[in-house]
């Protein structure tokens, strides 16, 4: 049997990291047929060495409909709401088991999670390390206006963090591009002495190294918080909108933020596509958010303390 994997270019990069048990399981399940991923280049790049596709297709070279494939699964994860019809407190994995009539092989994650680098990848993070005299930090701090809305506090909010920990090197990862039509947004340009900007710098496998050979990482709910499966490196995790009990993972510090209108997250408020304007009125946006919505900078230093003491 032929089997098509279709992770559309508007899918987030996270939610394709966390399907990497999903591939393993489905590869034990359909070992005998050829399996093929049709995604960016990126996504291609991410999967290096991992050995639960047969072939890839560029999503920007593809020639549509493909109808030579006997099974297609279709990874659209937001649009066809795999978690909305599930109890909040279900976690990803337990849920897509579910779907797909899969086991997850939870005692092998550390290697199915662990990305495989290059010498000349390594050597390059490596040096980036090699005259850094202060502990460090891993730092994704996203933008309040990327869809979707509500995940991150604003700019003023990572510039005080930065701020109070003087002491502390932070490299920031993340993206300074900008694609209205795939919705991608720069991440905060955090402007403090003590922030080294990495923001398309590196790959998504270096960012996973960088955040092994640091101290800790201080993030949102993003891929850089999933990419910490890669070592099992503990950080702490600011959560907006998005739903802690099914993303989240157990080897971080979760800070969460007060939802004071008191409405489910609003990322999942159907979990279809929808337009950007529907949820920008999120009690967490910059123009909405009360004093005490996100966790106090105070919490956040203690928690990045202890984790480097």
């Amino acid at each position: 049997m032929k089997i098509l994997y279709y992770y559309h270019d508007s899918c987030g990069l996270g939610d394709f990291y966390l399907l990497f048990p999903v591939f393993d399981a489905l590869r034990r399940k359909h070992k005998n047929d050829e399996i093929t991923l049709l995604s960016s280049d990126e996504i291609k790049d991410v999967v290096t060495n991992k050995k639960w596709f047969d072939n890839f297709i560029s999503t920007s070279t593809a020639e549509y409909p493909m109808n030579r494939f006997d099974k297609i699964y279709n990874w659209d994860i937001q649009k066809l709401g795999i978690t909305i019809f599930y109890p909040p407190k279900k976690h990803f994995w337990e849920i897509v088991e579910t779907n797909y009539d899969i086991t997850l092989d939870r005692n092998n994650f550390p290697d199915i999670f662990h990305l495989d680098l290059t010498s000349k990848e390594k050597e390059e993070v490596d040096l980036l390390l090699s005259d850094n005299k202060s502990k460090s930090i891993v730092l994704h701090t996203g933008h309040s206006y990327k869809f979707p809305y509500g995940k991150t506090p604003d700019y003023e909010w990572w510039h005080n963090l930065t701020s109070e920990l003087s002491d502390y090197k932070f490299f920031q990862v993340g993206t300074k591009k900008e694609d209205p039509t795939s919705r991608i947004m720069p991440d905060f340009d955090i402007r403090n002495f003590n922030v080294y900007d990495l923001r398309d710098e590196l790959n998504l496998r270096q960012v996973a190294y960088l955040i092994e050979k640091t101290d800790t990482f201080v993030a949102i709910d993003s891929i850089v918080t999933h990419l910490s499966l890669h070592s099992n490196k503990t950080g702490v995790v600011v959560w907006g909108s998005s739903n802690i009990n099914t993303h989240g993972h157990e080897h971080n510090i979760n800070l969460e933020a007060v939802r004071h209108c008191g409405k489910p997250p609003c990322i999942d408020l159907g979990g279809f596509i929808v337009e950007d304007e529907t949820n920008q009125d999120c009690c967490l946006m910059p123009q909405n958010a009360k004093a005490d919505s996100w966790p106090l900078i105070e919490d956040v230093v203690y928690e990045l303390n202890t984790l480097i003491e």
